[in-house]
């Protein structure tokens, strides 16, 4: 019988086997890199957005003074509560959409898989610019989403083959791939952007970076059976001072 793993139990779906562990331990890898090398020594506040059970936000705690996770899962945030990980920590049940942290605003924000649940170009917008209001000047973002590689073919097979993975795509355009995705028999509506339309939409209000997962895969020796490109992007970056415009410029073409 196959086992069903809902979003509450996420965390045993993640040490379903050494393959499994191992993506993930890469992913956490990279994106701890990426803000190590971005955030600096003295980033006081964070916020860990679709936080599920706090794996992610006690990532984002190593590099800032206390972190604020947030899940519309009830019982995600319940089982992040139920770790008692201290007063540096704070867990809210809300969707971003709807979060709201009064005139509070974070040194960096941090979102791991939660982009590829928003569906729609309008959308996406409004979750840009509501991190924006919530950062603080030169404040700093990274994300972690789905590579142009995860829908292949290749990835797909080593994704069924170790991770239990499952994909269905029936739209595909320049900018997205849609469909849905299963990692138990759950299937979860899923639209995979295009790294580089998401980077170039960023672009406009940040300074916008994209981690080398490669080589980080390379050099460390990190899931030696994918020899195509990762399945997965660290983009990051710092909002830019000039009021979210490239080189002083709107894109429009006005001054910002």
């Amino acid at each position: 019988m196959n086992t069903v793993y809902k979003w509450e139990r996420y965390d045993q779906y993640k040490t379903l086997n050494d393959r499994v562990g191992e993506y993930y331990d890469t992913v956490h890898q990279c994106l701890g890199s990426a803000l190590e090398s971005a955030l600096p020594a003295d980033c006081q506040r964070g916020l860990d957005i679709a936080c599920g059970h706090g794996e992610s936000t006690r990532l984002l705690s190593r590099y800032t003074n206390t972190v604020v996770g947030v899940d519309s899962s009830e019982d995600l945030i319940r089982i992040a509560n139920e770790q008692m990980l201290g007063k540096k920590f704070e867990f809210e049940c809300a969707t971003f959409e709807n979060y709201d942290p009064g005139d509070q605003q974070f040194d960096v924000v941090t979102a791991a898989w939660y982009l590829n649940h928003v569906h729609s170009e309008i959308e996406l917008e409004r979750v840009i610019a509501k991190i924006k209001s919530l950062l603080k000047p030169e404040g700093t973002i990274a994300l972690v989403v789905p590579g142009e590689a995860f829908t292949s073919g290749r990835t797909q097979e080593i994704g069924r083959e170790s991770f239990g993975w499952k994909q269905a795509w029936y739209e595909e355009k320049m900018e997205f791939t849609r469909g849905v995705f299963a990692y138990g028999d759950e299937w979860i509506p899923t639209t995979v952007w295009q790294p580089i339309f998401l980077m170039r939409l960023l672009n406009e209000h940040f300074d916008v970076r994209s981690w080398d997962v490669k080589g980080t895969m390379v050099r460390e020796q990190r899931l030696s059976d994918f020899d195509v490109e990762p399945p997965f992007e660290i983009i990051y970056g710092t909002l830019r001072p000039d009021g979210g415009c490239p080189d002083g410029r709107c894109p429009d073409g006005g001054q910002a």
